[in-house]
């Protein structure tokens, strides 16, 4: 596959911590954009100021409350304010200023590492279970379960291990394909990257978005035999391949399209979404380029994409596609490691600032984690050695709460690899 560009420059977890303030300093002046009430709210002296609550939330570790009150302040020149008063100040929070910091401190770091140019960016989601309120409009009620979920939509930078983007949605997944759209037309993350997705997000609509918004993508498809995918009509030969194809979309019914020649027409039923059909424009033609390769002695792995084929070969495909199961791997450490399982509240507006929190966190963590790697891999050694992660964001909750000095969290990240 083509190589990885690699920036050289290495930020200390000082400088990164620095970073991550004066993010949340710039966000605090303008404070009232993320209140409930702008007018009146944090307008008065308290302990917990804005940017106290927010660090407050984001070193939340699994325990319960008045144990992290507790915990936090204790070490702290001021008050230790009552586990009630930290409640009332969350009321007021909206959680999208956790998301705001996380695209501006991500915008800010400027040693990211791409591959041929391009950040390779991996769309998909995760099922959060949340516990029960009675009263709940947000749950699911099944023919014989009560599901009690958020399903968490993220777009992962599959190279520095980061999250770019998220979303919290109900968990009947039916929104998935429809987040992406809304954050490839937001455009919050680098202009030069490659989204991938999974079968979940096979969708003539996704990829018309794509096109219009000029994003490089690669998404996996149903294969050649599938009755009811992107593939289907299409007279494909059953072995590996490398074509371009255009596809006509309407929503009329003219003797042309019923009669379909080279199979070139897919009729849009009035049920379907497709953004760039109306009652003006009847006709879309959709050109994307499909890849078929051999991943088993009888199995074959179906992509779509529009990256230019003097760009990436077909042979690159199958390590490209499979970069983006590292962020199976990050939902893993987002949950088990940071313990985004574990809320603080059952109040909704609480549990998605912890959600949000989590990803900023580890966002944070990893980018030392990477930097560190960075500073690692100058020094040629005979063996390649990988930290570990689950002990580094121990250490590094330990550093960001100021419980640990800087010397100490490199020389324990480098003692467990």
């Amino acid at each position: 596959m083509s190589n990885k560009n690699t920036k050289i420059a290495y930020y200390s977890p000082k400088w990164i911590s620095r970073r991550l303030d004066d993010v949340i300093d710039s966000t605090v002046e303008s404070i009232g954009c993320f209140c409930v009430d702008p007018v009146s709210n944090f307008t008065r002296s308290r302990i917990l100021t804005p940017k106290t609550l927010i660090k407050f939330i984001l070193g939340l570790q699994a325990h319960s409350l008045p144990s992290e009150v507790s915990d936090y302040f204790t070490s702290s020149d001021i008050d230790i304010p009552s586990v009630s008063a930290v409640s009332q100040r969350r009321d007021l929070l909206y959680p999208e200023i956790f998301k705001s910091i996380n695209r501006r401190f991500l915008s800010s770091i400027d040693n990211l590492s791409t591959l041929n140019g391009y950040y390779i960016l991996a769309q998909d989601g995760s099922d959060i279970n949340l516990p029960f309120l009675q009263d709940d409009t947000q749950i699911s009620y099944g023919q014989d379960s009560i599901v009690c979920q958020y399903h968490l939509n993220a777009l992962y930078d599959c190279i520095n291990h980061v999250f770019w983007g998220s979303r919290i949605d109900l968990p009947t997944k039916k929104s998935e394909v429809n987040t992406l759209i809304d954050l490839i037309n937001h455009r919050n993350y680098p202009e030069n990257s490659i989204i991938t997705a999974d079968r979940g997000y096979e969708s003539y609509n996704l990829i018309a978005h794509c096109i219009e918004n000029n994003q490089k993508f690669i998404f996996r498809v149903k294969d050649i035999d599938t009755k009811n995918g992107i593939l289907t009509s299409l007279s494909l030969p059953d072995e590996k391949f490398d074509i371009t194809v255009t596809r006509t979309l309407t929503n009329v019914q003219t003797n042309e399209v019923k009669k379909n020649e080279n199979n070139q027409f897919v009729f849009v039923p009035s049920t379907s979404v497709f953004d760039y059909l109306d009652s003006c424009n009847r006709f879309y033609n959709l050109s994307f380029r499909i890849v078929r390769f051999k991943i088993a002695d009888d199995k074959y792995e179906t992509l779509v994409t529009n990256l230019d084929e003097n760009e990436f070969k077909l042979s690159d495909f199958k390590d490209l596609y499979h970069l983006r199961w590292n962020e199976e791997t990050a939902f893993y450490y987002l949950k088990y490691a940071l313990g985004m399982l574990y809320f603080h509240c059952k109040k909704r507006q609480h549990i998605q600032q912890e959600i949000y929190a989590s990803i900023l966190f580890y966002n944070y963590a990893n980018l030392i984690i990477q930097n560190i790697k960075k500073k690692m891999e100058i020094k040629k050694t005979k063996y390649i050695y990988n930290i570990n992660v689950r002990s580094a964001l121990t250490n590094i909750r330990n550093y960001f709460r100021n419980q640990i000095k800087e010397s100490i969290l490199i020389r324990n990240i480098k003692k467990y690899l």
